[in-house]
């Protein structure tokens, strides 16, 4: 039996751990070996063709994936673009200092150890009464039409393979129907227009398509801002409380509002009658020195407790970043970029990979930190730093 695995797979790599004679070797279709003193054991096999999902070892590597994203988005002479776009995002407003943060912050966090007992978690969490394989969203995404034709459908296919839940943001009603026709559980965020009858429109459109909750981004009531560029101020207004809950009233669905990031809006949200909130700082783009949403999610999830779902997103791209975010009161994560550069790797089996990928990195550490379903995951996991390295 042996013999006739080792006639069907070819040898990547073969290192040697230190001086202890163990002998590592990584073998096509994710099958691992290990020679101690001459003996070889198999650790474990997973068939490369085997359908991905949370939990099993993706077909690629984060790595991978992202070079071969770089390698098509170089191929179509884009490359450069979505570097200077991604870099953009990270400087934020003014001085740049959210971009940075956003990322940086994950960095005061640390996990700690509890093996003894612990379980193989499971990544598994119901929202709006579906169950879903993990708590790793899709962002609220946009554009994307120079890598794919129909990118956002592109996307929600992918997340659909995963298992995931598919966000919408600026599109048209021709995208918007390419989605929900793809089956994927979506929510759908509109702008906070002037004009609120398209609002109403663009909300009444997603519920007719099937869409699972509908909302809006209260952060861009004053539109976004990019360096000193401000951008959309004079197609949005502000909303008061009775305002939202007017529009929260014209749709059956869970309403959600994005872009909270204190107890005071967490609480009006609940007296609006939310149906989830997403606590955000819109990647950096509204105001220099916003908050990080770890730094605010577990005052405000003392507001909110159990009543509605508490999404996060702005700067999340490992499993570690989500996993965090979970300790500290959400109960799932938006991904954006990742997704984005997953989609540019393989079009929907990229998104897929990514997702599932990021999914397992979440559940590694799960177990590991003796969680071993969301519901067990808390801040007493977590030690804080006070310092950034």
């Amino acid at each position: 039996m042996g013999t006739q695995l080792l006639q069907r797979i070819s040898l990547i790599d073969n290192r040697i751990l230190g001086n202890h004679g163990i002998s590592y070797l990584e073998l096509e279709g994710s099958i691992f070996v290990y020679s101690i003193s001459g003996h070889l054991i198999l650790f474990s096999c997973f068939n490369q063709e085997h359908n991905s999902s949370p939990g099993r070892k993706s077909a690629m590597e984060y790595g991978e994936l992202m070079k071969m994203a770089e390698a098509n988005l170089r191929a179509k002479g884009i490359l450069e673009n979505y570097k200077i776009l991604e870099n953009y995002q990270r400087e934020g407003t003014e001085t740049s200092f959210v971009g940075r943060f956003n990322v940086r912050y994950f960095e005061r966090f640390g996990f700690r150890f509890r093996m003894i007992d612990s379980h193989e978690a499971s990544t598994e969490t119901v929202l709006f009464d579906r169950k879903f394989q993990t708590p790793i969203l899709s962002a609220a995404l946009s554009s994307m039409t120079d890598i794919a034709e129909k990118p956002l459908r592109e996307v929600a296919v992918g997340v659909g393979k995963s298992g995931s839940m598919m966000w919408v943001g600026i599109a048209s009603a021709d995208q918007v129907k390419d989605v929900l026709e793809t089956g994927v559980p979506t929510v759908r965020i509109v702008k906070p227009f002037q004009d609120v009858e398209m609002m109403i429109k663009e909300l009444e459109e997603a519920e007719k398509g099937g869409a699972i909750a509908v909302g809006t981004d209260i952060d861009f009531f004053y539109g976004g801002k990019r360096g000193d560029r401000t951008f959309a101020p004079k197609a949005m207004a502000p909303k008061s409380l009775t305002a939202l809950k007017e529009l929260a009233s014209v749709t059956r669905l869970p309403f959600i509002l994005k872009g909270v990031l204190s107890t005071q809006d967490a609480e009006k949200a609940l007296e609006i009658g939310a149906g989830g909130i997403v606590v955000s700082n819109h990647g950096g783009a509204i105001i220099d020195y916003a908050a990080h949403p770890l730094e605010v999610l577990p005052e405000i999830k003392e507001v909110i407790g159990n009543q509605i779902p508490i999404f996060a997103d702005s700067g999340f791209r490992r499993g570690s970043d989500v996993m965090k975010a979970l300790a500290l009161g959400a109960d799932a994560v938006l991904i954006g970029w990742p997704l984005v550069y997953g989609l540019a790797a393989n079009g929907s089996q990229g998104v897929a990979e990514m997702i599932t990928i990021l999914t397992a990195e979440l559940q590694r550490i799960m177990s590991v930190t003796g969680c071993k379903n969301l519901s067990e995951i808390g801040d007493e996991i977590l030690v804080k730093r006070d310092f950034f390295i």
